[in-house]
């Protein structure tokens, strides 16, 4: 693979990390917002889900890590 595409490949999976690690700020805040001013049962069932997204969201983050790493490992040799 040219090395232009990879540094494409790269920077566009980097997009992607940014923006996931913005939803899942946003939705861990959110969820101990939720948790900590509203003492309600949907509320505490809507944190709960909160919680359940962030680390869906986190494992995803992780995974693109992993595959960045390994790109830009390719692109250096």
């Amino acid at each position: 693979m040219p090395k232009v595409r990879l540094k494409e490949q790269i920077a566009n999976y980097r997009n992607t990390q940014t923006h996931l690690w913005t939803a899942m700020m946003v939705t861990i805040s959110g969820s101990f917002a939720l948790l900590q001013f509203f003492n309600t049962t949907l509320n505490k069932i809507l944190s709960i889900l909160g919680f359940i997204i962030f680390f869906l969201l986190l494992n995803f983050y992780l995974n693109l890590n992993e595959l960045v790493i390994k790109l830009t490992k390719k692109l250096e040799d």
